[in-house]
């Protein structure tokens, strides 16, 4: 797979699988973190996005909810997997389903389940 493989230890490769999905499912999981921890949504006026920022311990990540401001109908989700220094990133929109939902229901399942810590600043 294009990206993937073994990276050196010192190296500055940055490792980054993306997902387009379509899924109300995906979407209204994603929707749901949103809104329960709508007070805790940050704002960086360089990019124009809103965001949330989670950290779990087991398996040990961080997650960015995110939106550029005032849009409706998508969101992001990053991942970066701290045992191997991974990233995934999923762009999760409303409508007739279109993309394998299948992993990224898995992690917002797991996101509504798992406690985490909800990180108040960048």
């Amino acid at each position: 797979m294009f990206g993937m493989g073994k990276k050196e230890p010192d190296s500055d490769e940055l490792t980054v699988q993306v997902h387009a999905v379509t899924s109300d499912d995906a979407f209204k999981l994603a929707q749901k973190i949103w809104n329960e921890n709508g007070r805790t949504i940050h704002v960086d006026p360089k990019s124009g996005k809103e965001f949330l920022h989670f950290a779990y311990a087991n398996p040990k990540c961080v997650v960015w909810l995110q939106h550029d401001q005032g849009r409706q109908g998508i969101l992001e989700m990053i991942v970066r997997w701290e045992a191997d220094q991974t990233h995934e990133v999923f762009v999760l929109t409303t409508g007739q389903k279109a993309g394998d939902d299948a992993r990224a229901t898995a992690l917002l399942n797991s996101m509504l389940t798992t406690p985490s810590v909800v990180i108040s600043n960048q």
